[in-house]
């Protein structure tokens, strides 16, 4: 999320002078590293800053975390989506998570009303304190990005765990085989010469979805899946390049 919509989630307004005056004291706070003890739980922030005085600032920001059945809507949004599923996978939050969410009028990020905010200074919120912490935030989303979903009342194995539920009742819940029509299975809807094929580009990363998985439970070949079969994946990948590319020798 961008620095300025970062800001304003908290109630800082970029374009007021004195917001500015307390965003710069924020800054300086927090590159100075005199942020100390962050802790993210379910609705709740907490940190300690040293300020100017010897004992430092408490400080917390809380906000109201989602309900079970809002919870279990964004499990069904990601569980439909396998690409989203195998970024929670790899400790990423899936591209755009936020934007999909407001479909089911969600936010990760709380609005400034929200918030109850609390600090030991005598400042009005958001105080130098209370910005800090939340920059901090900011930049830790960058090592730990379910520092947000924590936030709102799930970790990623959490999060993960409710995803898989709801994979596994769709897959209880299929079409019943008896009225599927046995002639489709091997008549296409459409000439396959006629179906367009993307443009074709090597991969940035070979492997890449491998690496995001990691090795499959229980592994215990002589070396990790992807030095075992990352060089027969990046042969088949070149290989089905050239033919989509009309270039096989």
């Amino acid at each position: 999320m961008n620095r300025s919509r970062w800001l304003v989630a908290l109630g800082v307004d970029t374009g007021d002078v004195a917001d500015e005056r307390r965003l710069r004291e924020a800054e300086r706070l927090r590159a100075a590293g005199r942020v100390m003890s962050l802790r993210t739980s379910a609705g709740l922030i907490e940190g300690r800053v040293q300020g100017s005085h010897a004992r430092p600032h408490l400080v917390e920001l809380a906000v109201a975390t989602w309900t079970d059945e809002q919870w279990h809507a964004v499990g069904d949004l990601l569980a439909r989506q396998a690409r989203h599923y195998a970024r929670l996978l790899a400790g990423q939050l899936p591209d755009q998570f936020d934007l999909a969410l407001t479909d089911l009028g969600l936010s990760l990020v709380p609005r400034a009303e929200q918030w109850r905010l609390r600090c030991t200074c005598d400042q009005p919120s958001p105080c130098v304190h209370q910005v800090a912490v939340w920059l901090t935030v900011r930049d830790d989303l960058d090592r730990e990005p379910y520092l947000i979903t924590r936030l709102r009342g799930r970790s990623r194995e959490e999060l993960l765990a409710e995803i898989r539920d709801q994979r596994e009742v769709g897959e209880r819940t299929g079409v019943d085989a008896a009225t599927l029509d046995a002639r489709a299975w091997s008549r296409a809807p459409m000439d396959p010469i006629e179906v367009p094929l993307p443009t074709v580009r090597r991969p940035a990363t070979t492997a890449g979805p491998l690496r995001m998985l990691g090795d499959p439970p229980g592994w215990a070949g002589p070396a990790d899946a992807v030095t075992m079969f990352g060089p027969a994946i990046a042969e088949a990948g070149e290989r089905a390049r050239r033919l989509l590319s009309d270039d096989l020798r």
